[in-house]
């Protein structure tokens, strides 16, 4: 179950990455070799991951007042 989780996040986090450098580079980016794969996974994983941080920062932000 684990490894069906792990495939399933790194793939989604892979289809985002691709949208998004897709979009700062107007179309050019496909994120095919090993190279383009690990940074469309990486900024896949970012904007995937980066709601959590905001939530966590906020609600630190909110308990201290």
């Amino acid at each position: 179950m684990e490894f069906i989780l792990d495939v399933v996040i790194n793939l989604l986090a892979h289809r985002i990455g691709v949208y998004v450098l897709g979009l700062l580079s107007g179309g050019r980016f496909k994120g095919e070799s090993g190279f383009a794969w690990g940074w469309a996974v990486a900024v896949g994983s970012v904007v995937l991951f980066a709601p959590f941080v905001a939530i966590i920062a906020w609600l630190i932000h909110t308990s201290g007042q």
